[in-house]
């Protein structure tokens, strides 16, 4: 079996509100891709608590309202 090494890179692929959002995607916080582990909205569903971690698998939680907007990116392999 031969073994392969690929590249690969992040790249922008969508600018999401928080409701769009899902557990598992990579987006732009503070100017560093994190990856999302819950997001949560309160009862008027007008406020939501993204809690994310960073490369050093690091928790954080970001407070935020249903208009702002985040990056998304996803990997892609790179020849």
């Amino acid at each position: 079996m031969t073994a392969t090494m690929s590249n690969m890179k992040f790249v922008y692929a969508d600018l999401l509100t928080a409701s769009q959002i899902m557990a598992g995607d990579l987006i732009n916080v503070d100017n560093e891709i994190v990856e999302v582990v819950q997001v949560l909205d309160d009862s008027t569903g007008d406020n939501y608590t993204i809690t994310y971690v960073n490369d050093f698998n690091e928790e954080s939680e970001l407070n935020c309202k249903y208009e702002d907007k985040f990056e998304l990116y996803v990997f892609i392999e790179e020849d």
